[in-house]
């Protein structure tokens, strides 16, 4: 059994056709970025009776540890919407900091939201280096011509590279 559509009658099925596949394109997404957080877990890490290997088997590895001390763990998690053509946008963020002693026990659980979040704006200053600067075919083309065949100086050999 064959359909036999007519040309008129085809054009409102692709329109129909083209238009949910651009609509489906601006959909919103949300995706979970760094730690999934389980509440009940999180919750119960205690100051003074956890220790880091128990900490460590309760939430995992954590997503950073302090860069100069191994005394603070960050497990951070951020919810974010993605939107086709824009940037990710935050809608959720936390970052649960655990401290330790120096005998490995916690000593304290603090929770980051939102409101605790900053933008930093980098620096857009170049870095001075030693050197000149040289355009695109100066890079190319710049050593053509500037090595000869001859043995490094005090190699003790006057013959070329390739004998």
């Amino acid at each position: 059994m064959t359909v036999n559509m007519k040309p008129r009658t085809m054009k409102p099925v692709i329109l129909c056709l083209l238009a949910g596949i651009a609509l489906s394109a601006c959909g919103n997404t949300r995706m979970v970025r760094g730690y999934v957080f389980d509440k009940q877990l999180a919750d119960a890490i205690q100051p003074g009776v956890d220790n880091r290997q128990s900490v460590e088997s309760t939430l995992g590895t954590p997503t950073v540890k302090a860069n100069f001390s191994d005394n603070k763990w960050y497990y951070v998690s951020t919810t974010v919407r993605v939107r086709p053509v824009f940037w990710p946008d935050p809608k959720a963020h936390r970052v649960m900091a655990v401290a330790f002693n120096d005998a490995g026990v916690v000593t304290d659980v603090q929770n980051f939201d939102m409101s605790a979040m900053h933008n930093v704006n980098p620096v857009g200053d170049k870095t001075p280096t030693l050197g000149r600067d040289l355009n695109f075919f100066q890079q190319i083309f710049g050593n053509v011509g500037r090595f000869s065949g001859a043995a490094p100086v005090g190699s003790g050999e006057t013959r070329g590279p390739n004998g």
